[in-house]
């Protein structure tokens, strides 16, 4: 659930948060790089160049050090540029709305996770005259070509296969350059999730049959969106755009596609929450609607509820009880419940933000009270530290094939770069 396992194949340039703030006045300037259609703005590439500047803390850098970064940065977005065309090219490439709205929500939340807390996040964006939605509008198409491009990567790379004598002579060549095996952390957890009580849904229905019959009563249906949706698509009155059978969850899916142009549904409950779907247009096996969500927010009481009934738990545990019958039985972790709530191994920076201080104030074998997260609140088990040390081929094989076949795919990315980049006019200005 906290690992990151996606493996990075190529440095793309993603725009971070300094970013996008610094590009709300930006004006058209002059024209770095054209490649087949497309413009790279100088602009962009100085934007780059500052923020690695900024993350490598180069102090008073010299002409000849920007000059360099400068031409470094440029060739590697216009391989990122070849590669977004290349994918929207590719017509077996599918990226759905949801995609987009999932890849986004955890975007923005690797942002707020710059900050020290969501209120300065807010104060931020407030201070930089922008609305969280705004914000979300800007990152859109950035994610969007970033799903595109991570298929065709994927894809591209998929079939890289390593031997073991690839992997011995990778170790023996880059031995000394090799990273360290990071501190490890084998933790087990019991999540206790804030979901909503039912009270809380009761409410939450009777309000959406309100809107509902705001709705059948000819209220604009747009108006009611823009007002009262929990969604993003709210600022477009509800508008979510044209979608196939797959790109939707089930339950919504059903709902839209038995209904006529115009016409609009009863309430349709989903994993989030209570929608009105209207259904705008069809062309085909395609549709476009609108809808009004109401999420599944956990109350105040809710939470109280949680956090008492995790505390109960964490004093059980500290009476003597169990921990992993207590898993299986209280957590709501699905998955890991079923293995006594075990998490497996983790370096420190795979933590959540909010795990990682109090697991360095603990030992091997202790519990932690509860602590709250985005998901609940987790009971923690450290059931082993680690500390750092240098790579053992016998010891780390595993990882080091890993990075070994990492290793082999960049250099067969970079030979497909080089026969991309003859299928298109590029030009550097």
């Amino acid at each position: 659930m906290m690992k990151n396992r996606n493996l990075v194949l190529l440095t793309v340039v993603v725009f971070v948060f300094l970013a996008a703030i610094s590009m709300a006045g930006e004006v058209l300037d002059g024209i770095a790089a054209t490649i087949d259609t497309r413009i790279i703005l100088k602009s962009e590439v100085l934007s780059q160049l500052q923020l690695a500047i900024m993350e490598y803390k180069i102090e008073r850098p010299d002409q000849s050090l920007m000059d360099s970064l400068y031409r470094e940065i440029l060739q590697q977005m216009i391989d990122d540029k070849l590669i977004l065309i290349e994918a929207e090219r590719d017509t077996s490439i599918k990226i759905s709305n949801q995609d987009i709205v999932d890849a986004l929500d955890n975007h923005i939340t690797r942002i707020k996770e710059q900050f020290p807390s969501e209120e300065a996040f807010l104060a931020q964006l407030t201070a930089e005259g922008l609305t969280l939605k705004e914000l979300r509008n800007r990152y859109k198409d950035e994610v969007k070509n970033q799903l595109y491009k991570e298929n065709l990567l994927n894809r591209l790379l998929s079939g890289v296969t390593i031997s073991s004598g690839e992997v011995k002579e990778f170790y023996n060549s880059h031995q000394d350059s090799l990273p360290r095996r990071p501190a490890g952390i084998h933790l087990a957890h019991i999540l206790i999730s804030t979901k909503p009580g039912q009270a809380t849904r009761d409410s939450l229905l009777a309000y959406t049959q309100l809107l509902l019959d705001k709705v059948k009563s000819g209220e604009d249906f747009s108006l009611l969106a823009s007002s009262y949706s929990d969604d993003y698509s709210s600022e477009n009155g509800g508008d979510l755009g044209w979608f196939s059978r797959g790109d939707m969850v089930p339950e919504f899916e059903d709902a839209v596609f038995n209904l006529t142009p115009g016409q609009v549904s009863d309430i349709v409950e989903t994993q989030f929450g209570f929608h009105i779907i209207k259904c705008t247009d069809k062309k085909g096996d395609r549709r476009r609607a609108s809808h009004i969500l109401m999420k599944f927010t956990p109350s105040d009481d809710d939470l109280r509820q949680s956090e008492q009934l995790a505390d109960s738990v964490y004093n059980l545990i500290k009476a003597g009880e169990d921990f992993n019958r207590l898993a299986r039985q209280f957590s709501d972790d699905e998955t890991t419940a079923k293995t006594n709530g075990d998490l497996g191994w983790y370096s420190a920076e795979d933590l959540f933000n909010e795990f990682k201080q109090v697991v360095a104030e603990h030992q091997s074998g202790e519990y932690i009270k509860p602590v709250a997260s985005q998901y609940g609140y987790h009971i923690l088990n450290i059931i082993e530290k680690k500390s750092s040390r240098l790579l053992d081929f016998e010891q780390d094989y595993n990882d080091l094939e890993e990075i070994a076949k990492r290793f082999k795919a960049q250099q067969q990315l970079k030979e497909w770069i080089v026969q991309v980049r003859e299928k298109y006019y590029i030009e550097v200005k």
